[in-house]
């Protein structure tokens, strides 16, 4: 099998952020940016499968992946740094870039059958090749109350890369109810990164002055051993599993340019994993898991080069950075009466994770000049990412629904609980930046017939955002969204649908709270044989009133993002639905 898919889009989108930051010392600083940008994308993406059968016992797999991508974009950016006493900083930028690359991905397995129930052999091939380039074009203008500066400066990206990776398997019936598996998987990759920066000559009119403070050359190689047994227990009420791997890794990264510099560390750890499934009853079932696992730093976070896209937003790599550890659990619980058509679904996910890859970030008192092109303004920040501990998140939802057969309809209700524990460090000192959220919701679904159709849905969401290094800036904000959606389809063919959404914002900074109507109409017609064709004339947004407003919560900050959307527009569509290709004689 095999299928190939392409997409063209091309968006324009103006986006006000709104910052905050948690400081020491009850010290405020805001950061305010109107980005207006436009992107034009293509990209290709081609997947095929081929299975070979050569006989009873043995089975072969190829998936190979390939997908293309290319986007230009234009970016302008009004960036400003405020305090209590006024401006400290500002930017105005225009930031224009041409990117492309492609990944290929293949993956071969072989499987094999023993003729003993349970017994078996598997051999997993996989191979990885990534290339990315690009050109950025930078033109700024940059002031603090002590300096003025302009900005005219090109930078060539490149990144590529590769993995070659295995996955050897073999399992052993244990008794009538169990089995135990052996595997081995070694994993081995390579990344290269080239970043090479110039700025304009006016003598010359061209980007030939070569700016060694923003170039970089880096290399990376990551390899794993993974070795390790699982023993798997099958009944007709239960399903247990408990596993335990050990993973050797070496990480050596090699800094070739401005300096040279050489980094290598060794990992070792031990990766248990357990799972219980129990079906209580006929109508419901529990399952738990546990699962243990690492990740590398990107060679993104890794390659030592200042990135300055946005003059008052720097960052950096950092080549010392470990390896995370995540600790996983999952709790379910599903019920199914299908007779009574009663369902409820509980769903729990927690991590931890252990090296936390955050960010060390300081925002400066005063103008500092890191480089001959790059000074780091008054309030303007340099990110840098480190390894952290105290991160984690705990997710939660419950789904109930059930039938009101007085009204022919369904209804549902969910809720849920997150939390997420951010550490990070700003000018030195450590943050916890916690972000607590509520929701509930209802939708109450109709069946009463074939020509008419409603829904009514209401959601809630109640947000805490706090933190340690300045508690006067915890706060709270609310959001909430109802809606009542009604399709009616009269005896001729004439179909009319509404749909009109209510959303509601409170406790966010000024300027975002917002309470907004949008409404959706369309009006169609049936026609021709068996009304398989039909006409509609849809109108969205008919108050002009769509919005989209979100809030971020970072480990140093706290952020409200408005993006302008799609308002008013009017779509005539025609659609005909084709019925039984061919007749039965």
């Amino acid at each position: 099998t095999g299928s190939y898919f392409f997409n063209n889009s091309n968006n324009t989108a103006n986006e006000i952020t709104n910052r905050q930051y948690f400081l020491e010392n009850d010290s405020t600083q805001l950061y305010n940016e109107n980005q207006i940008s436009t992107s034009s994308n293509y990209n290709h993406r081609i997947n095929m499968r081929l299975e070979y059968k050569m006989d009873s016992s043995n089975t072969l797999i190829f998936t190979p992946t390939l997908s293309l991508q290319k986007n230009n974009s234009l970016n302008k950016l009004t960036g400003v740094n405020s305090a209590i006493k006024g401006i400290i900083s500002e930017t105005n930028n225009l930031n224009r870039s041409d990117n492309s690359g492609y990944n290929f991905n293949n993956n071969i397995l072989y499987r094999h059958a023993f003729a003993k129930r349970g017994r078996s052999l598997s051999l997993n091939l996989g191979t990885s090749v990534n290339n990315r380039s690009g050109d950025t074009y930078i033109d700024a203008f940059n002031s603090s109350d002590d300096a003025q500066d302009s900005l005219r400066q090109f930078s060539d990206r490149s990144s590529k890369g590769y993995q070659l990776s295995a996955n050897v398997s073999y399992t052993e019936p244990v008794g009538k109810k169990g089995q135990l598996q052996l595997s081995y998987r070694p994993t081995y990759s390579v990344s290269h990164a080239d970043q090479r920066s110039f700025q304009f000559d006016g003598l010359a009119d061209k980007y030939n002055l070569f700016d060694s403070s923003l170039s970089n050359k880096f290399d990376n190689t990551y390899t794993t051993q993974n070795g390790g047994v699982n023993y798997r227990f099958n009944s007709k009420q239960n399903t247990f599993s408990v596993g335990l791997a050990y993973q050797h890794a070496d990480l050596s990264s090699d800094q070739e340019f401005p300096l040279k510099t050489e980094t290598n560390r060794t990992f070792s750890n031990l990766l248990p994993t357990a799972m219980w499934n129990a079906k209580l009853s006929a109508k419901s079932s529990v399952r738990l898991s546990y699962r243990s696992n690492t990740s590398a730093p990107s060679i993104n976070q890794l390659q030592n080069v200042i990135n300055n896209n946005n003059p008052l937003i720097l960052s950096t790599g950092n080549p010392d950075l470990d390896q995370q550890y995540s600790h996983n659990v999952i709790a379910r619980y599903t019920y199914t009466n299908t007779a009574k058509g009663l369902s409820l679904f509980g769903n729990i996910f927690y991590q931890k994770t252990d090296d936390y890859i955050g960010n060390a970030t300081f925002l400066a008192a005063s103008d500092s000049v890191l480089s001959n092109s790059v000074t780091l303004y008054q309030g303007s920040q340099l990110r840098k990412p480190v390894n952290l501990s105290g991160y984690w998140n705990l997710r939660s939802f419950v789904t109930l629904g059930m039938p009101l057969k007085f009204i022919k309809s369904n209804l549902n209700f969910n809720t849920g609980y997150s939390y997420s524990n951010i550490p990070g460090i700003v000018n030195g000192v450590s943050n916890i930046s916690a972000a607590q959220t509520y929701n509930t919701g209802a939708v109450l679904a109709s069946n009463v017939s074939e020509n008419i159709d409603f829904t009514l849905s209401y959601s809630a969401n109640f947000n805490r955002v706090k933190n340690s290094i300045q508690p006067s800036l915890n706060n709270n904000y609310f959001s909430q969204n109802a809606g009542v959606q009604i399709n009616l389809l009269s005896k001729n063919g004439w179909v009319f649908q509404n749909d009109l959404n209510n959303q509601s914002y409170r406790g966010l900074t000024d300027g975002f709270n917002q309470n907004f109507w949008l409404w959706n109409v369309s009006v169609g017609k049936k026609f021709l044989k068996n009304d398989n064709g039909e006409l509609r004339l849809t109108v969205f947004d008919l108050l002009k009133q769509n919005q989209s407003i979100r809030r971020n919560v970072e480990e140093i900050y706290v952020e409200d993002v408005q993006t302008q959307v799609l308002r008013q527009y009017f779509m005539l569509t025609f659609s005909y639905r084709l019925r039984n290709f061919g007749s039965r004689k």
